[in-house]
């Protein structure tokens, strides 16, 4: 099983400003990044080295654009898109039950649920 069946692609477009570094202008830039997300089950046919595998994977997005060109219109010249990492992970937000939810916070503040 290969690492992409544990992962849904998908395409996004995310703005950065960045600094040409011929004209020293700053401007906003849409770069182009490849997302990653972790699906929420392992897909069938896995053996137990593909279920470990999956239990270490995480959702990442991978940036697409290594170049862009000035948006100033005397310069027009494309640089390299740098100070922005090339692969980011992303943090997932646990949304579980609500049972389990009321569990934490009556862990947490000592209350029993009103219901």
């Amino acid at each position: 099983m290969e690492e992409r069946d544990f992962f849904d692609e998908m395409s996004e477009q995310k703005k950065h400003t960045l600094v040409c570094p011929h004209c020293s202008q700053p401007g906003e830039y849409e770069l182009s990044w490849l997302v990653r997300r972790k699906k929420q089950q392992l897909p069938r046919g896995a053996d137990e080295r593909d279920k470990a595998r999956f239990q270490k994977a995480q959702s990442y997005m991978v940036r697409r654009d290594d170049l862009v060109g000035c948006k100033n219109i005397r310069c027009r010249k494309r640089f390299d898109v740098a100070g922005i990492q090339s692969v980011a992970y992303i943090q997932e937000t646990a949304t579980g039950p609500v049972e389990d939810r009321e569990a934490r916070i009556r862990a947490a503040f000592g209350r029993r649920s009103q219901g």
